[in-house]
């Protein structure tokens, strides 16, 4: 079965404007739908491989830990009784005119920090955490605290950009290459800096990862040959 996501009229229009502030840029949809052709597909693989990674079987709860604009919300709430997405960016309120707009009633909202999660202890079958880990100071905390709030048995899908040389290149060559198409076709450009920029390096993420979690399978997407972006499946370390 086909996983359910979101399309972009799911969004307001607003949403997709090149001058909109830094702080409803973090987790917005336009990655989706406005980016570049490379960039589209990135962010769409990872998708695909994280949906490919989760266990078939019934999920009761699970958690989108940073769900930004939401877009794994649908896919999830297909698969699991009850899903929660949770995040600090204001763009929450476009992700819940989305979710109105599916009717899904099985989804719910919550302002919250990933650092200090609203959950006396373990909560969900499943978590998902992709393109967040990475802008987080203290990755380690983050991973204890997803943790914390899993039951022994869950699974977390962890996913992550590989800083590398060539990921560096690419990054810069889609910022130059956004920049110059807005202004031929006479379009604002972004204000000011991103929000949230990436302060942790894959190396050392991965040091705490294995710390924490046992990692089930680990999938690389590649462009020209060269990995940009890890996802994993883990397991919590019980021992």
């Amino acid at each position: 079965m086909e996983t359910p996501l979101p399309i972009e009229t799911d969004y307001p229009e607003e949403i997709f404007r090149p001058d909109l502030a830094p702080e409803y840029r973090a987790g917005c949809a336009k990655a989706y739908f406005k980016t570049n052709f490379l960039a589209r597909r990135l962010f769409r693989k990872r998708v695909d491989i994280a949906f490919g990674l989760m266990p078939s079987g019934p999920c009761d709860r699970a958690l989108d830990a940073g769900t930004g604009a939401g877009f794994l919300l649908p896919g999830l709430a297909a698969r699991c009784h009850e899903v929660v997405g949770v995040d600090l960016a204001p763009v929450l309120h476009y992700t819940k005119g989305m979710l109105d707009k599916r009717g899904l009633d099985n989804v719910k909202l919550a302002e919250a920090d990933l650092l200090h999660l609203p959950y006396d202890g373990p909560t969900f079958d499943l978590a998902v955490c992709l393109s967040v880990i990475e802008h987080i100071p203290e990755p380690e905390t983050a991973l204890k605290e997803l943790a914390r709030v899993l039951h022994h048995d869950a699974v977390l899908i962890l996913g992550y950009p590989i800083e590398n040389a060539f990921f560096v290149v690419l990054k810069w060559m889609t910022r130059i290459e956004k920049r110059s198409r807005l202004l031929i076709q006479g379009k604002p450009l972004p204000r000011g800096k991103a929000l949230r920029p990436h302060v942790t390096d894959c190396r050392r993420l991965e040091i705490s990862v294995e710390k924490i979690f046992k990692i089930e399978a680990r999938r690389d997407i590649r462009i020209a040959g060269s990995p940009v972006y890890r996802i994993l499946k883990l397991r919590k370390n019980n021992g």
